[in-house]
């Protein structure tokens, strides 16, 4: 389908739903500096992932989506801001793909979806400059070889593709023992701030401090920020993060 086919599709149903919302209201809403840090960095991966892999995509009110199919292991419509409306997001899938509630607003199991996961926004103030060496063990990918053996490992071969390592704004990094890489993260360079995602281990208790100093060795002097649960927002709350909201996923 044609991006503006599919974009008039969009704006139809979101003008359906908007002549079937009845009582309107205007809400000023206030968020954390760091939150709306974390969350824009989290857009700003995802249209940098669409357009790698050839997905014509954009912001419709306060929600972002995919024209067409996303990335795998990416949602289909994005909320950006935190008044942003269910019916709207609704509106934007049409019943295929997965909304992502970046501020933890909705509960859309009334209307087919389970929720597919809740984590938390983290947040760290920037490390003090300090070494612009990684850790022991630490590298940057730098070669299409490497990383098809980095994301064997994390399962992620069809989403992190080769030509990410052809953009300056993005870091592969791995930890390396006798047989392979053992742990790893996908560094994205925002404004002021540095996204952390993609973070494995082949064990239970990756180092998140490791994790700060190299963030810092290859983007040094930003803060940092990305959504962890389970053990790994345990790690990081270790390494200095801070929690700053619910961000969840919705699927059918």
């Amino acid at each position: 389908m044609l991006r503006s086919q599919r974009g008039k599709r969009w704006r139809d149903r979101v003008q359906l739903a908007d002549h079937r919302w009845i009582i309107a209201k205007v809400t000023v809403w206030s968020i954390s500096p760091a939150l709306r840090a974390a969350v824009d960095a989290s857009l700003s991966w995802y249209d940098a992932l669409c357009a790698l892999h050839g997905v014509p995509c954009g912001i419709e009110g306060d929600v972002w989506c995919a024209y067409a199919a996303p990335p795998p292991l990416h949602s289909t419509a994005k909320t950006v801001e935190p008044g942003a409306r269910p019916d709207r997001a609704l509106a934007a899938v049409a019943g295929v793909g997965s909304i992502a509630d970046s501020f933890g607003a909705f509960d859309l199991t009334g209307d087919g979806y389970r929720l597919l996961f809740e984590a938390q926004w983290i947040y760290r103030p920037a490390p003090p400059v300090g070494s612009r060496h990684l850790p022991a063990g630490w590298s940057i990918v730098r070669t299409e070889s490497d990383l098809h053996t980095w994301t064997s490992r994390h399962g992620t071969q069809t989403v992190l593709i080769p030509a990410l390592l052809q953009r300056s704004a993005f870091r592969v990094i791995g930890k390396r023992e006798d047989d392979g890489y053992t742990a790893g993260a996908v560094l994205h360079l925002g404004a002021a701030v540095v996204d952390v995602s993609n973070v494995w281990s082949t064990s239970e208790d990756l180092d998140w401090s490791e994790l700060v100093d190299a963030a810092s060795a290859v983007f040094p002097g930003r803060a940092l920020v990305g959504y962890e649960d389970g053990a790994d927002l345990e790690h990081a709350s270790t390494a200095g993060f801070s929690t700053l909201g619910p961000h969840r996923v919705w699927i059918r």
